[in-house]
């Protein structure tokens, strides 16, 4: 550091995370699925899975976080996430149902999805996206998306457990 910075202008450029340009991820809440086990996985912030594999395959839900534009909105956000899943790899991919539900003050999209995982194993997916709540014009707002992923004859069992979660969601 040079002689002539003076403390005060070094001050004016330090930079701390979670601070006011580089926050941290909104704080949260939720309660995990009795017979659940929270576990963690590379990019994201959190996995819920089955306790044990069925058939080979661990069901999981993939809680995941980015920081969008304030643009971003549930239809745009679906077509990105949906153009994504369509990008995977995986085979006939077909949608399954799309619905808005509300938890409490959040707004949640859901949507359905049905493939053939390169294996051959036919899968199913439920996309969970809603956003935290903001408190100012920033240029980005903060996006959680939950992906749920069974065998598609296991889905149906594990859709409301899954649900619930999400319904206990709460930023702190």
């Amino acid at each position: 550091m040079a002689d002539s910075t003076s403390s005060a202008d070094l001050a004016k450029r330090v930079v701390t995370q979670p601070g006011r340009l580089i926050p941290g991820i909104p704080p949260f809440v939720f309660i995990v699925p009795e017979g659940w086990v929270l576990d963690e996985a590379p990019g994201s912030l959190a996995v819920l899975r089955s306790p044990v594999e069925i058939d080979g395959f661990w069901i999981n839900a993939m809680l995941n976080h980015d920081r969008v534009a304030r643009s971003v909105d549930f239809k745009v956000a679906a077509q990105v996430t949906w153009a994504k899943l369509n990008r995977s790899g995986m085979k006939d991919i077909k949608e399954s149902g799309e619905r808005m539900l509300r938890f409490g003050n959040m707004p949640v999209y859901v949507r359905g999805a049905d493939f053939t995982a390169p294996d051959g194993r036919s899968l199913s997916q439920m996309h969970a996206i809603w956003f935290a709540p903001t408190s100012d014009g920033g240029k980005v707002v903060d996006m959680f998306q939950l992906v749920l992923t069974a065998p598609s004859k296991d889905m149906p069992a594990v859709v409301e457990p899954i649900l619930e979660m999400i319904s206990t969601f709460r930023f702190t």
